[in-house]
């Protein structure tokens, strides 16, 4: 394998020493196979070095930027293992690996930036700690609350003048919607501190869908919802993700909905996502499943769809009512991104909103 026409598609340019960038050539283990000389100056260390070495050796979270670059299509800001040095990585997939280019286009201000953002993501991750640390101590007296409420109010506590029955139920409805959205809040601090790698498992994505109908019954029972479940003809139903993550994802969403409406269908959909729906989320080409949640009564506005997933912003917006919708889509975003995959919100005037889901099969 020539790494210099696999670069230039030509060996007549010295690419050892003409480039400005560090350029790496490395397997897709990790294995460096390749560099340059301004690679090895940018490295500070030999070549020889550098060829018995992994890339994570060098890079912090080497293979997951990697990852990254190559499902966004752009650069991302590097840093170098031990040092507070960091550079621009552009990353080209090929068969053989991946080309690394390095590129110091990160001026000093804005490498105190970047220490900025590492502060706050820092306090962000002992905050998101904290929370969940101190779970038990926020939901069991919330818990204390809704028990013992609901057995006041089926009478175990003695008779109750009408009156105080009444407020007995308040009691009830509102401590365990308060139960609900600490429980929501502390689901997404837990995403935004373990974006884990997925537990690979085959698994039929319809009977899994099937199933988290079936759990939600209680939520439209009484209701006039109906809900169909289709899957697209040529579609393979034995998926290989992860189970669990995707059956939160699912339940999640499914909740937004059919808590927000009374009457109406949820259509969900389930097939293999078209080659322009691939390329426009910006995703590589390989094998995918993509899930549509549809209801035609749940009609959102441009306004709904702005901070549909982040509720740190939607605090400060007029439609603030709506933080607990977006503290769970937030969690589902994680979750989805977990997965290597995308989610986004349609919605269509006096037609219908939908919810999809692209993950890879």
């Amino acid at each position: 394998m020539d790494i210099k026409k696999i670069l230039f598609r030509s060996s007549s340019i010295d690419v050892d020493k003409a480039l400005p960038d560090g350029v790496v050539f490395i397997s897709k283990e990790g294995r460096i196979q390749w560099v340059n000389d301004v690679a090895a100056e940018i490295f500070e260390t030999s070549k020889m070095h550098l060829l018995t070495s992994n890339i994570s050796d060098f890079i912090e979270n080497a293979m997951n930027l990697i990852t990254n670059a190559v499902i966004l299509h752009k650069p991302v800001i590097t840093k170098f293992t031990g040092r507070e040095i960091y550079f621009d990585m552009t990353v080209k997939d090929i068969e053989e690996g991946f080309v690394l280019d390095f590129r110091d286009a990160v001026s000093p201000a804005l490498n105190e930036n970047i220490a900025d953002d590492e502060a706050v993501e820092t306090v962000n991750r002992e905050k998101n700690n904290f929370l969940i640390k101190l779970s038990n101590d926020l939901k069991s007296p919330v818990q204390s609350i809704v028990g013992f409420s609901q057995a006041m109010a089926d009478g175990l506590g003695g008779s109750m003048t009408e009156q105080q029955e009444k407020y007995i139920r308040i009691i009830n409805k509102n401590s365990a919607e308060l139960m609900y959205f600490i429980g929501k809040l502390l689901e997404l601090s837990q995403t935004e501190i373990n974006l884990k790698s997925p537990e690979l498992k085959t698994f039929d994505v319809t009977a899994l869908t099937g199933a988290v109908v079936r759990f939600n019954e209680q939520l439209y029972k009484g209701k006039d919802v109906k809900i169909n479940i289709s899957q697209a003809d040529n579609l393979k139903k034995v998926i290989n993700s992860d189970e669990d993550i995707l059956k939160s994802i699912l339940q999640n969403i499914l909740e937004v909905i059919l808590k927000s409406i009374d009457i109406g269908e949820v259509n969900i959909a389930i097939s293999e996502p078209e080659e322009e729906v691939i390329v426009s989320k910006n995703l590589q080409p390989m094998p995918y499943v993509m899930i549509s949640l549809a209801c035609s009564s749940l009609l959102l506005s441009e306004n709904d769809l702005e901070y549909m997933f982040d509720p740190y912003k939607i605090v400060d917006s007029p439609n603030r009512k709506n933080v607990l919708r977006a503290i769970v889509l937030a969690s589902v975003k994680n979750l989805v991104k977990s997965l290597n995959g995308v989610v986004w919100v349609e919605s269509q005037i006096l037609k219908s909103t939908s919810f999809n889901i692209i993950i890879p099969a």
